[in-house]
């Protein structure tokens, strides 16, 4: 008899107290967090790793992630957030201010009478897709661009892999980034 109370008393509360509804993020809130933990492998952070690249790889470019807001209700991944922003401006979050988009450039090309020339350049700009600069522009070179370069974080970073006999011209995104802890990454080149 006090086993079947007890229980009672016990479901009662659980249906009473039972667990919080979970709050979801949205989408740029799945990148910043995502990003965080070095892309981790989930459903999730391929969404938002994915939707990451589909933002800079057209031209112009839309920032990588924008406003991350914590979702007043449940939405789905992607879906609309809430009204509070998250403040990115504190020392907290300067391994998120690291964040860097990179595009790049290449030709060869061979012009009558004359041994091949290659063309290349890296343009970087910030998280907020402003403050950009070349890093590295190399015109009429009489050698192939090399296999890596320095970034604006000094990070040693590949070139994209491109061949050609002839002419041949190649455009390339990727961005750099760091986790939480301020290692620093980068994904791979996205060719368009």
């Amino acid at each position: 008899m006090i086993c079947r109370q007890l229980a009672s008393i016990l479901f009662a509360a659980g249906l009473t107290i039972g667990p919080q509804e979970t709050r979801a993020y949205d989408m740029d809130c799945a990148i910043m967090l995502c990003m965080a933990g070095n892309f981790p492998s989930s459903a999730v952070c391929s969404a938002a790793y994915a939707e990451m690249i589909r933002r800079i790889t057209p031209w112009p470019s839309r920032p990588p992630f924008g406003v991350c807001t914590y979702a007043a209700a449940p939405v789905a991944l992607g879906g609309q957030g809430g009204e509070e922003a998250l403040d990115i401006s504190s020392s907290d979050y300067d391994w998120l201010r690291r964040t860097r988009v990179l595009w790049w450039r290449g030709r060869t090309y061979e012009r009558r009478e004359e041994p091949r020339q290659w063309d290349w350049s890296v343009r970087s700009c910030d998280h907020e897709i402003q403050g950009c600069q070349y890093i590295v522009r190399v015109y009429g070179s009489h050698k192939p661009w090399p296999a890596s370069f320095t970034s604006a974080n000094n990070q040693n970073l590949p070139t994209p892999k491109y061949g050609g006999f002839r002419s041949f011209y190649g455009s390339a995104v990727m961005m750099e980034y760091s986790d939480y802890q301020g290692t620093l990454d980068y994904t791979d080149w996205v060719q368009y």
